[in-house]
């Protein structure tokens, strides 16, 4: 009896063994992407390959920026991004050369994620993953996905925690600034007016910092006109123009419009430039561009 004590022991033993690492199990980890779709791991990827900026910020704040082998041209944060191979996205993607990666796992957003490519990549046996995130309640279940993917399911929790306690402390930091009306420009003039309201992460940024967003009775990324900013008057104007992005000098670029110069923000000299990827991706560092905007809030 003694004897089959011990082998009983043994083998439990040796299965909690199993269990331990990265996070992976012996019986594999599930995760349901944002597509609906269950991916199965059944050990942690050892090299990954992210196509999406957001998702390659997300997986070097959870550490496992050392497993990624390659990363899309537009992933350009952390710095480390620029050691990494560069692949194209959309219908410019190499399959062919990217199965001969031979990744374990692939990051896609869903904007960028098409339905031949996923397939191809799954008949190759290569795990895919897809996500988006339009909300900040929807940022912290991607980022859970993707450490529980990896095997950073600990670090996942800590990261959405941490995140969480910076935003209560950016909103509480809030209650003591006055309110201020703010138009942010997604896209400039020369390109067609864009901007963005109600289930938009920017205007859950905006609510934090106790800002009016001035086209908050709008959905999601929209069209917008001059007229409408002109009527609606913000006293701040944050554009994400850069640049980058064709415009040289974007805050000279609003406040030097005919028509404009009778906007409050533009008479008191309160347009600002800000970081479009900090606050335009669904990650860590949307915390950073929440405090910018308390920072412009106050001055």
């Amino acid at each position: 009896m003694k004897k089959i004590m011990c082998l009983v022991l043994i083998l439990m033993l040796l299965a909690a063994m199993t269990g331990c690492g990265d996070g992976v199990s012996g019986k594999g980890v599930r995760v349901t992407d944002s597509r609906g779709t269950e991916v199965v791991f059944d050990s942690t990827p050892k090299s990954i390959i992210s196509l999406s900026p957001a998702n390659t910020e997300i997986l070097y704040a959870l550490g496992a920026g050392d497993r990624i082998i390659a990363v899309s041209d537009y992933c350009n944060y952390p710095e480390d991004t620029g050691n990494k191979q560069k692949l194209p996205t959309g219908e410019k993607l190499n399959i062919e050369a990217l199965i001969s990666l031979d990744p374990d796992v692939v990051f896609f957003s869903k904007m960028d994620a098409m339905e031949d490519q996923i397939k191809q990549l799954e008949a190759a046996g290569i795990k895919v993953v897809v996500t988006e995130a339009n909300s900040l309640d929807a940022t912290y279940g991607i980022i859970r996905i993707i450490g529980q993917a990896v095997g950073k399911g600990k670090e996942a929790d800590e990261l959405v925690e941490k995140m969480q306690e910076s935003f209560a402390s950016i909103k509480e930091e809030a209650r003591g600034i006055s309110p201020k009306s703010v138009y942010i420009e997604v896209s400039p003039l020369q390109y067609g007016l864009w901007s963005c309201g109600r289930g938009t992460f920017v205007q859950e940024l905006l609510d934090l910092t106790g800002a009016t967003n001035i086209f908050g009775d709008t959905e999601g990324w929209c069209a917008v006109s001059e007229e409408q900013v002109i009527e609606r008057n913000p006293d701040i104007i944050v554009t994400t123009a850069s640049p980058l992005t064709g415009i040289e000098d974007p805050v000279g670029d609003i406040t030097g419009r005919p028509n404009w110069s009778g906007i409050s923000a533009v008479k008191n000299g309160r347009v600002y430039m800000l970081d479009a990827d900090m606050l335009s991706r669904p990650g860590p560092r949307l915390v950073d561009a929440a405090r910018e905007l308390l920072r412009l809030m106050a001055e």
